[in-house]
């Protein structure tokens, strides 16, 4: 009987400094874990916000719509970066209110659903459609336009859980494909009196 104590006595401690030191281990597992998890968020936040580059390159009229150029580059191409082809969104001012726009893929093609390594500049085209035409002049003569880009970035191709989403803004002035040059040109000065399809923006 006094052995059975005895057993008794000893298998206690030892069950709770085994419970103490397997809690101890899943605690540190935990954290690590949570560390790791952490670095890579803050890892996929600055490969979408720092080293994955985007701008509007081109602005063109295509009969009545304007066909946009957006370019997409990591300027760090020794750090590998994914992207998702970028939904695109157009937004052009009336009064007070920014109004949707149709956007429309070039050609009626279906876009690109596949991962990109970015190694080199990435380019994609889209066709806005504006129809109506009391849009705010904010510049005499230019609607105010806002175009929306939201890329999905990953480290890698394989991942679908590890991504981070970049929401950004870009600004121009557009030139309706309607107006006259020579009205616009009587308000501004250009250089060689070449009057612009679009002017950049920057952010606001």
């Amino acid at each position: 009987m006094k052995k059975k104590r005895y057993k008794i006595l000893i298998a206690v401690p030892l069950l709770i400094v085994l419970a103490v030191g397997v809690d101890y281990l899943i605690g540190l597992k935990q954290d690590s874990a949570l560390q790791q998890k952490s670095a890579l968020k803050k890892k996929l936040e600055r490969l979408a916000w720092y080293n994955l580059r985007s701008d509007i390159k081109n602005v063109s009229y295509e009969g009545d719509t304007y066909r946009v150029t957006l370019r997409f580059e990591n300027p760090f191409p020794e750090e590998e970066l994914f992207i998702m082809t970028p939904s695109v969104r157009c937004l052009v001012q009336v009064g007070t209110y920014w109004k949707e726009v149709p956007v429309h893929e070039v050609g009626n093609k279906q876009p690109e659903s596949s991962v990109i390594k970015l190694e080199k500049p990435y380019t994609i085209d889209k066709l806005i459609e504006v129809p109506f035409r009391n849009f705010e002049e904010v510049l005499p003569g230019y609607m105010h336009v806002r175009i929306n880009s939201i890329s999905y970035v990953s480290s890698n191709a394989i991942s679908k859980e590890d991504i981070a989403e970049k929401n950004e803004d870009f600004y121009i002035y557009l030139k309706p494909y309607f107006a006259d040059d020579k009205e616009v040109s009587r308000k501004y000065a250009f250089t060689n009196n070449a009057v612009p399809i679009w002017i950049p923006m920057p952010p606001h």
